[in-house]
């Protein structure tokens, strides 16, 4: 044991620790080429020509002419969001760090990061063909469960499929057809997972994926399809739950616990569910502090109530949708840029289980997702009334939509998540 006391000196680093984001592939899915129409204005709209019959012609030359339909969708500027911060003056004076600096690119970064999971949502979403278990000889809506030795079939399919939509195409003679060929190239939005497995698969021979350095979460050459690989995919997983929770079991949910109590208590962060009269009551309750973020506090009536989350854990709660079947007495809870939603809970009766957990990847054509980013993540700075400081503001305003000629170029495949990892980054 050292007898000494001494006055040491604390030497600061002259530069911040690195951030770990997520890498965005959604420049790979997204056609921006729509961004030069709507400079000005709210919504663009895109027309949509109708089929065609072809009619065995009359003896006596006569034909019936059909009726067509141009059919209009939109695009709308529908998405606006923002990431600010106070700086107080003296404290930017102060800081031996460059604080403003910093956290202007956090901020920026966070805010690609969000178009980059709700483009991959919508990708999800607006597919035209869904692969799941059911597709492999399994069952219907259940995650596949992926393999090495599994996932060179898992790719050859999502080309058939693609194939079979008439949106790759193999020329091979002149013909006087002329096709509308999409321009995009085959690629997979892949994860982690994924990889490892296309990785087993060759045996370590990575160079067969290709020789091409890294950039944008490119993992090369498989099956077809140049492959990306993304955290941020959608994901989701369902909560069976038949019968009400007892006080203080909890659920556990992007590594946020939430507990069910009979009563709420006055504290702030608690991330409680009032325990209602009856189940489905109480899956409302949760279903409803989840789509708030963890930031909504009700107060507690006599069957219903939720306590906020701390800061910390609404920024794990963002981007879900919590959805209830009370028929099915499940919830379903999907999350947008989440990659595996990593549930548990510490009930051990079959009655309150999770189950379904997916992680949604994307087999598509480049360009098959229209994007429109009106204003470009940029900082903003507002002074703040009767204080010395300012508020740092990154916003930006865009659009997405799934046209009907894009849905029909990607397949979106459910692989079964539940022994995969979680891929959030560091609260911090």
């Amino acid at each position: 044991m050292n007898p000494n006391t001494m006055t040491f000196k604390t030497v600061f680093s002259a530069e911040y620790q690195m951030s770990h984001y997520k890498e965005p592939v959604y420049q790979i899915f997204a056609d921006s080429r729509l961004e030069a129409s709507l400079t000005k204005g709210q919504t663009i709209a895109r027309s949509f020509a109708s089929d065609v019959d072809v009619n065995d012609m009359g003896g006596d030359g006569s034909y019936d002419p059909q009726a067509i339909t141009d059919t209009q969708e939109t695009l709308t500027i529908n998405y606006e969001k923002e990431s600010s911060i106070y700086i107080k003056k003296l404290d930017e004076l102060q800081a031996h760090l460059p604080v403003k600096q910093k956290y202007g690119q956090k901020l920026a970064n966070a805010l690609i990061n969000q178009i980059d999971a709700d483009v991959l949502l919508q990708l999800h979403l607006g597919a035209g063909t869904v692969m799941d278990d059911g597709t492999f000889a399994g069952t219907a809506g259940n995650g596949h469960v992926l393999t090495a030795s599994n996932v060179a079939t898992v790719f050859t399919t999502a080309m058939q499929k693609l194939r079979l939509k008439n949106v790759v195409y193999h020329k091979r003679f002149s013909s006087k057809m002329k096709l509308e060929v999409p321009e995009g190239m085959p690629a997979a939005a892949i994860s982690p997972e994924i990889l490892t497995a296309i990785e087993l698969y060759l045996g370590g021979k990575d160079t067969l994926l290709g020789d091409q350095v890294s950039r944008n979460g490119y993992s090369g050459y498989f099956q077809g399809f140049e492959t990306f690989t993304s955290n941020a995919l959608s994901g989701s997983v369902t909560l069976a739950m038949a019968t009400n929770p007892t006080n203080g079991q909890t659920v556990t949910i992007n590594g946020v616990v939430i507990t069910f109590v009979s009563t709420l208590s006055a504290a702030t962060g608690a991330t409680e569910i009032h325990i209602a009269s009856t189940v489905d009551i109480t899956r409302a309750n949760l279903a409803a502090f989840l789509n708030a973020g963890g930031r909504t506090s009700v107060a507690e009536s006599a069957d219903a109530g939720a306590s906020s989350a701390t800061r910390a854990e609404q920024r794990l709660l963002r981007n879900f949708v919590a959805v209830n079947d009370n028929a099915a007495d499940t919830m379903t809870l999907q999350g947008a840029g989440k990659g595996t939603i990593v549930v548990s809970t510490n009930v051990t009766s079959a009655i309150f289980t999770v189950v379904k957990q997916k992680v949604n990847c994307i087999f598509a054509l480049a360009r098959s997702c229209s994007l429109v980013v009106q204003k470009n993540p940029s900082m903003e700075e507002n002074s703040v009334s009767r204080k010395i400081g300012r508020d740092y503001i990154v916003w930006t305003a865009y659009g997405i939509e799934v046209f009907t000629d894009q849905a029909p170029q990607i397949v979106s495949y459910a692989v079964a998540s539940s022994a995969f990892s979680g891929s959030e980054p560091l609260s911090r």
